[in-house]
């Protein structure tokens, strides 16, 4: 196990924020199990767009309406 550390660095150095946390074999695994699948995703094919037709038409009137 150990202790890592990450620190985001802004304008105003009072507002620093530091990351720390342990690395243990379980959290190492994870990672790796993330990585693997989000290569899967990216190597899939994008979906194609279905043209579903314009939708921005008048309303229907009814035949009793007159």
């Amino acid at each position: 196990m150990t202790l890592k550390t990450h620190t985001i660095k802004k304008k105003d150095e009072s507002k620093n924020q530091v990351w720390e946390w342990e690395e243990t074999p379980e959290v190492v695994a994870a990672i790796e199990q993330l990585q693997k699948s989000s290569q899967r995703v990216q190597s899939l094919e994008p979906v194609k767009k279905l043209h579903l037709g314009n939708t921005n038409h008048a309303p229907l009137k009814n035949k009793n309406d007159s």
